[in-house]
């Protein structure tokens, strides 16, 4: 049977997602496994990874080499977070693929929540929640895609634009990062610039593919609850059989909660933790006086990592908001005149929802809009003392 017009399917709110985790060799929700696409798909996962731990490797061995000198501090300063934004998307995309299995049943009991009539997903606001879905991560896809080929094919055009001005070749690699080797020689050029080209861009899209699948998950479940407060508030009296109903998708609703927490618990407090980092490090390079194309990258990255802080804030804070609608939700329903029995299986209900679902950084942090604003106090503190540190020092260098 073909879908009415205007239907929004399920798949809709993973498309943007699963369309990056196609490009890294993840499975797509539904795709079969052990055929040779799937074995091929694989192959391109772990050779990203592999490629990508590698230029995590030497920059780490770049930032030791360097460290000791001072005169180095704005190259270092401009790597930190280069190499925390590469460690963060590992971290990540490990936290999808060690729990592929438990994300895959999690998709399917959602899906089979999902309502499916024209009618029911009017009146449940499927739609408002479907645009604001394809808004946001259109939106965040783009801001990270431009983000990371700014930093990838910045150095080629500085290098034409060179090449136009006097005639010569200046080359330059996007990264700092530490070879063996003399990458100057035009063939080693060449495939040194691929391979940082290809690991920044495959640890964008470890990041932007793990978050938005969060965000998409998040925001079923708060759809979910919207639903079943819509449903206790219109409930007749004495419908036992919609009460029973409500309670069977409340409580599936916060198991899957627990089941999210389980998995990106750990993950969002090493997202938390070396955010603030991150976005001191960013803000820092952004005001030392680099020059006009790296100042324009590095707002760039600050844009970036704000937003992508605050959309994990914001969705947090939007289940806590959806689920914490639940009692009032009962309470404002149609129990007057009804049975005892029914009004105390009710106030049971009300009882039950008054503990509000939250998402927690390991139980360190509560992932709310509360807590972004934290992480940005952490960041201006640790910008100051860097910013104090910094100055003095460069002064006695000149």
């Amino acid at each position: 049977m073909e879908p009415s017009v205007g239907l929004v399917q399920f798949e809709s709110f993973i498309r943007v997602p699963e369309i990056f985790f196609a490009m890294i060799g993840v499975a797509r929700y539904g795709e079969r496994k052990g055929t040779l696409l799937a074995r091929l798909k694989q192959a391109l996962f772990w050779s990203s990874c592999a490629n990508t731990g590698f230029c995590l490797i030497i920059e780490h061995i770049y930032f030791v080499k360097a460290a000791g000198n001072f005169t180095n501090f704005l190259q270092l300063t401009a790597l930190a977070p280069c190499m925390g934004f590469t460690a963060l998307s590992f971290v990540k995309i490990m936290t999808v693929r060690l729990n592929e299995t438990k994300l895959t049943d999690m998709l399917h009991r959602l899906d089979a929540l999902f309502p499916r009539s024209n009618v029911l997903q009017e009146r449940y606001g499927v739609y408002q929640y479907n645009r604001e879905s394809q808004i946001v991560m259109t939106s965040f896809s783009i801001l990270y895609m431009i983000l990371i080929w700014m930093f990838n094919l910045l150095p080629l055009v500085s290098m034409v634009q060179g090449y136009f001005t006097d005639g010569s070749w200046h080359k330059q690699l996007p990264y700092f990062m530490w070879y063996w080797y003399d990458w100057h020689q035009p063939g080693y050029f060449a495939l040194t610039f691929l391979h940082q080209n290809w690991g920044g861009f495959t640890s964008a899209v470890f990041y932007l593919s793990t978050d938005l699948l969060f965000c998409a998950i998040v925001l079923l479940l708060c759809l979910q609850f919207d639903i079943v407060a819509y449903r206790l508030k219109q409930a007749l009296p004495d419908d036992q059989q919609e009460l029973i109903e409500c309670v069977r998708i409340h409580e599936s609703v916060i198991e899957l909660c627990n089941e999210l927490e389980s998995m990106f618990s750990p993950s969002l407090l090493v997202n938390f933790l070396s955010s603030s980092v991150i976005i001191c490090l960013v803000g820092f390079q952004a005001t030392a006086g680099i020059t006009p194309a790296d100042l324009f990258k590095f707002v760039l990255f600050l844009v970036s990592s704000l937003v992508q802080v605050f959309l994990l804030c914001y969705y947090g804070n939007k289940l806590i908001v959806a689920s914490s609608q639940i009692p009032y939700s009962a309470f404002e329903g149609q129990w007057i005149g009804a049975s005892v029995s029914y009004q105390r299986s009710l106030l049971f209900v009300m009882l039950r929802s008054t503990t509000v679902q939250k998402l927690t950084a390991l139980k360190f942090s509560i992932v709310s809009l509360a807590s972004y604003s934290k992480i940005l106090s952490t960041s201006f503190s640790y910008f100051t003392l860097l910013k104090a540190i910094y100055e003095p020092n460069e002064k006695n260098i000149k």
